[in-house]
């Protein structure tokens, strides 16, 4: 048998597991500041979930969703994205009934079968966050803020907000718009891609958001949603565009943004970044107002994002080895790793030689590792119960008490937990 990874999977370590976990720690400090709680969902969800969710329409529920059985035939799906689940469980674990809002945030792995690229798998990682309960759009600002300030926490500069609004489900606003678009494609049907066409039956919104060449030329003279939404909708979006301003978060509106899942309305918005290439959004977000009665429940105002960390982790630059720490040297494996033993307790890293190699070799292996100190335990030391501690930054070295050691180190290293 020969063992091969799975397409459009990966293994992380070295570099890039640091990477995911300095973008992880930052999404969990900053994410607290602004009242968010961390939730974890199923890695699998009923099917039914997503359909309904995320659109029969969607590429990610006709193509993309990794589906199996259970024993009673019951049809389950590896979850595509973070939104549905939370929601589900909003509504399942009685959150609202708590109190009139709720902010939760979510990292973890999400599954989709689509072609893998730059910074894409089939099994990808997310970081996202839902807001619930509030209409106005200070909340739709509180959720750009907040990204802002965690690209920032990451020395993340190279970034940009393309913003548009999609309107609402009221026969004047995005049906209105729906029926100027369909009138608009169909003129231009000749130039769309054999799927805008397809969508030109179904969903004409997403024909906006390809990326087919022929379709963005087809459509580059479109009718413009954010010119055509209701007054309420269009109030929303000023206000928001408004107290951006005010906050002086720059952004771009981009009338071909609409996302590529059917439950948002209102505000969209897209994460970008020059460093990622074509496919360069780094995620995005929007409202979701009406998701929550399509699930048969009381409507909840809601809005959200998630961003791509596997995109996302290709923008952290050089990852600079990690130093520091003690190495023991000796050849007296159970004083060594008694010794050993004592530092890690006591909150220091600290890492000797197993194979017990030449006192050079360990010497060498305690230089590559960058740390601060070597303690040594030769013939003398263990015979007069003492420890050599060796600075690697001077060379200088003192004979101590064995005793006395922890006092010693803890002057110049600072325990690591």
């Amino acid at each position: 048998m020969k063992l091969k990874i799975v397409k459009g999977t990966r293994d992380l370590y070295g570099d890039d597991i640091i990477r995911f976990q300095r973008l992880e720690s930052a999404a969990r400090q900053v994410f607290t500041l602004y009242g968010y709680e961390e939730i974890r969902t199923p890695m699998f969800e009923r099917t039914e979930l997503f359909a309904h969710g995320v659109g029969q329409d969607t590429d990610i529920v006709g193509k993309e969703m990794f589906l199996l059985e259970d024993r009673r035939g019951r049809s389950l799906a590896l979850r595509p994205e973070g939104t549905a689940s939370v929601v589900r469980s909003v509504i399942t674990d009685n959150h609202m009934q708590q109190s009139n809002h709720r902010r939760f945030f979510y990292m973890g792995p999400m599954f989709r079968y689509e072609q893998p690229q730059k910074g894409r798998f089939r099994q990808f990682d997310q970081i996202g966050a839902e807001y619930f309960g509030v209409t106005t759009p200070d909340a739709d600002l509180e959720v750009l803020l907040m990204l802002r300030h965690f690209f920032k926490a990451v020395n993340l500069e190279s970034v940009s907000f393309q913003l548009n609004t999609i309107g609402c489900q009221k026969p004047e606003c995005r049906p209105a718009f729906k029926k100027k678009l369909i009138i608009y494609l169909e003129l231009h049907r000749s130039h769309l891609c054999e799927n805008c066409k397809r969508r030109l039956e179904t969903n004409p919104l997403r024909v906006l958001d390809c990326k087919e060449e022929s379709c963005i030329a087809a459509t580059s003279d479109a009718p413009r949603i954010y010119e055509h939404v209701c007054g309420e909708c269009s109030g929303h979006f000023g206000q928001l565009k408004t107290m951006l301003r005010e906050h002086k978060v720059s952004y771009e509106l981009n009338h071909k943004l609409v996302r590529g899942l059917d439950y948002y309305s209102r505000t969209v918005f897209e994460v970008y970044s020059e460093n990622l290439g074509a496919q360069n959004a780094a995620g995005g977000g929007g409202r979701y107002d009406g998701l929550f009665e399509i699930y048969g429940s009381p409507i909840v105002p809601a809005l959200g994002f998630a961003l791509g960390l596997d995109r996302l982790a290709m923008l952290i630059p050089e990852i600079e080895q990690e130093s520091g720490g003690i190495f023991v040297v000796g050849h007296d494996r159970s004083k060594v790793t008694g010794l050993v033993a004592m530092l890690r307790e006591a909150g220091y890293k600290c890492l000797y030689d197993p194979f017990q190699a030449s006192m050079k070799s360990q010497f060498r292996q305690a230089n590559k590792a960058g740390v601060t100190h070597v303690l040594i335990l030769g013939e003398e030391e263990i015979t007069n119960n003492t420890v050599s501690v060796k600075s690697m930054k001077d060379s200088n070295q003192v004979n101590l008490p064995f005793d006395g050691i922890l006092e010693y180190i803890g002057q110049d290293l600072n325990p690591k937990n």
